[in-house]
């Protein structure tokens, strides 16, 4: 089939307004990730469905589309159908679950279930852009409200539709609230969705518990030293909403503690918890300034202070890429392991400081049972750090105990084989998509 032919064949689909021209495109990093033939904007699920089953029988690649808020490039879109997921956006709440569009841009679904006197539970530390369906596809376990779980243990189900065009639904109690079903010892497809960057399928829909927007009080401060608070991480398990500790390249050499403490109960409970944090942050040495309530607006998603920690590391999406490009990594580690992990970033920091990059921000985030290290460097023009700049931290990690977060194609290949699970991931992709159609090459999937 030419060229034309499969523009009207998607057309009949998705309509003509919604088969766009297809410039080259780019990510948050400023790479070109590829230029598609055809971007696609289905506005359903059937419409999904249809557009896969269009795309398997004429053997087009396809791959799914969020904000391209990534900076790990997961994305490969030369001569592929790009599947823009913007338009899905259903939301519904009901009985105590909310279904909602994977188009959804995280602040604006915020936004909309506070006016209903629910929140999203949690979002990452990249920019409030970033679509809902991005959080599966990323297993996004890093930033704003990971001290609240990871969103493992908030889904409750994902509707996706595979390589072969079927839509189903995944997490046997998508409407009930509680945790997806779970077999000891088994997998469970909900689960195995997490992170498959496209690979397995296109994230249509999301389903998780409805939440009352938390009470919360912030704490904030200066440390010179980030070590007497890794115990922090894992005893205020529960009491807090993000635990941040950050320095910046361009900064004063100190260290800047973020906490944001919360009740879902009472304003009076969580003022209640914040003297008890502060106490301890101040024990470990951070001069912790007085603490400040949420305000009123802010706990209905709107006031500045609501918007502030919807711009993520390096203020909103538009006006970053208007003036910089972004590089980054990114892993998950023990406590055990914390201290390790901290000397390799920090030389990494040191490096881009010494080849000119403007600024290099080194943050971590605490969670009860693991803490998330990230270095975010801004690269402006006429600077330069590239991909092979990064293999020598990649290198000194994977002597460690850490599991990278999102580093995409860049992770050393044998990784996958160490932990014996090539075979199991390359029959994975095969039942899900048996003509290898989705997102090819993308993750453990290649």
């Amino acid at each position: 089939m030419d060229g034309a032919a499969v523009h009207a064949a998607l057309a009949a689909l998705v309509g003509d307004a919604h088969v766009l021209p297809s410039p080259a495109l780019t990510d948050s990093t400023g790479r070109d990730v590829g230029r598609p033939r055809w971007v696609v904007q289905p506005g359903s699920t059937a419409e999904v469905v249809a557009l896969v089953q269009l795309c398997r029988e004429r053997r087009i690649v396809i791959v799914p589309v969020g904000s391209r808020t990534a900076y790990w490039s997961p994305l490969r879109l030369d001569n592929s159908v790009a599947v823009d997921v913007s338009r899905l956006h259903r939301l519904e709440v009901a009985n105590g679950v909310v279904r909602a569009g994977a188009g959804w841009p995280v602040r604006l679904l915020d936004q909309a279930l506070r006016r209903g006197g629910a929140h999203l539970p949690l979002h990452p530390d990249a920019f409030g852009d970033t679509q809902l369906g991005s959080l599966v596809a990323t297993a996004c376990t890093s930033g704003i409200g990971m001290g609240s779980g990871s969103w493992g243990q908030i889904l409750t189900g994902v509707e996706w539709v595979s390589g072969a065009g079927t839509a189903m639904w995944t997490g046997a109690a998508d409407r009930s609230g509680v945790a997806p079903f779970m077999r000891e010892g088994r997998p469970e497809l909900t689960s195995l969705l997490l992170g498959s960057e496209g690979g397995l399928g296109i994230v249509t829909e999301l389903a998780f518990r409805r939440r009352p927007p938390p009470w919360r009080m912030r704490l904030s401060g200066q440390a010179p030293s980030v070590l007497p608070l890794f115990p922090l991480g894992a005893e205020l398990a529960g009491v807090y909403d993000t635990f941040r500790v950050q320095r910046t390249s361009r900064g004063s050499g100190e260290w800047t503690v973020d906490v944001w403490v919360v009740s879902t109960f009472s304003a009076r409970e969580a003022a209640e918890r914040a003297v008890e944090v502060a106490r301890r942050l101040r024990i470990a040495g951070v001069s912790v300034r007085a603490p400040e309530a949420e305000t009123a607006a802010a706990r209905t998603g709107r006031s500045p202070d609501y918007d502030e920690r919807w711009n993520g590391p390096l203020n909103g999406l538009g006006d970053f890429l208007a003036r910089a490009s972004l590089r980054g990594v990114d892993v998950n580690a023990p406590w055990s392991a914390a201290e390790a992990v901290l000397h390799v970033l920090e030389n990494l920091v040191a490096a881009q400081v010494a080849a000119g990059v403007s600024e290099s921000r080194l943050a971590m985030y605490a969670a009860p049972d693991f803490v998330n290290f990230g270095v975010h460097a801004t690269v402006l023009p006429g600077e330069s750090w590239s991909d092979e700049d990064d293999t020598p931290t990649y290198d000194a990690l994977l002597a460690l105990p850490v599991i990278p977060y999102r580093v995409g194609r860049r992770w050393p290949r044998g990784s996958a084989d160490a932990l014996g699970s090539r075979d199991v991931l390359r029959a994975l992709k095969s039942a899900c998509d048996p003509d290898g159609i989705l997102a090819p090459g993308v993750g453990p999937w290649s």
